[in-house]
């Protein structure tokens, strides 16, 4: 399968199970307040320094957890898929540390949603369940994905977060997002009613998750 087609054009038994949880992903978080005024660059300094802390402390976090993860006795499929997304969070992290010290901000105690988002993902973690912890990753993800393409439309020469809007446009991830897709599509399809449900719950837990640390950089 061409892994730069268009993720709107893709079908997916993963994201027709996850339909309106993705509906809300893009309606709650790809078009929050606080996108549009960084897009259209008039989001306060303030507000973006604060969001730049958390997305680094949560790329780290991702990073982490997804590389311990791809150490356990996965096929090796899977440890491949764990690996690579843990080592673009590593490079996510890096990039968001790398604009804050542009900033040289004191650091912001660490949000409450943060904390919220990382005690859900964990619970997760520890059930070593593949299918759960992938749902419950993939949003973020799939956010970067999206984001992309928003970036790439904008001239960002003279736009106030020029770097933010770079760091936007590579790498390219949505090849691995659809890898991703691809796993998820596989697993899905032997999945029961009854554990679809909770897919959809884990995936719409961590859209909510998205949506409250963008509600709190803006506190």
């Amino acid at each position: 399968m061409n892994n730069t087609l268009i993720l709107q054009n893709f079908d997916s038994s993963f994201l027709n199970t996850i339909k309106h949880p993705l509906d809300y992903l893009h309606k709650g978080v790809l078009k929050h307040p606080f996108y549009e005024h960084l897009i259209n660059g008039n989001l306060k300094k303030l507000h973006f320094v604060a969001f730049l802390e958390q997305q680094s402390y949560m790329w780290d976090y991702f990073s982490k957890e997804l590389r311990f993860l791809s150490t356990l006795n996965y096929p090796r499929d899977i440890n491949q898929i764990l690996l690579k997304t843990a080592n673009f969070s590593l490079q996510e992290a890096s990039n968001f540390n790398l604009q804050l010290d542009n900033f040289k901000p004191k650091m912001h105690e660490l949000p409450l949603a943060c904390e919220e988002y990382t005690h859900f993902l964990k619970k997760l973690v520890e059930r070593r369940l593949t299918l759960p912890i992938l749902t419950a990753f993939f949003p973020r993800i799939w956010l970067a994905t999206q984001l992309q393409k928003r970036c790439i439309k904008l001239k960002a020469h003279n736009h106030p977060y020029n770097p933010f809007i770079q760091q936007g446009i590579f790498p390219n991830v949505e090849g691995h997002t659809v890898k991703i897709i691809q796993l998820l599509d596989a697993f899905i399809q032997t999945t029961s009613e009854i554990e679809k449900t909770e897919v959809q719950k884990i995936f719409l837990d961590s859209a909510l998750h998205e949506c409250e640390l963008l509600n709190r950089s803006l506190v």
